[in-house]
């Protein structure tokens, strides 16, 4: 096992703010539930989803150790 010194916020090495923002895409985006219920009922559906998907999960999740120099560049603006 090594230790390894991560940037300070760093969420591209944090899957769980990968999974959150997967959940605002699908679940919150541009949309307004009627109440509480129906919300965490569209949560718990969102999650009985993914997690009949798992080769999904941990290919959209995957802890990222390099840059992609194409996504990247979409990241700077010039």
């Amino acid at each position: 096992m090594n230790l390894e010194p991560l940037p300070g916020y760093s969420p591209d090495f944090m899957p769980v703010e990968h999974r959150e923002q997967w959940l605002r895409e699908d679940v919150t985006y541009h949309t307004c539930y009627q109440s509480p219920a129906e919300l965490i009922e569209r949560v718990h559906f969102f999650e009985q989803d993914i997690n009949s998907r798992p080769v999904e999960i941990c290919e959209r999740l995957w802890v990222k150790n390099h840059l992609e120099e194409d996504g990247e560049k979409l990241r700077v603006s010039r």
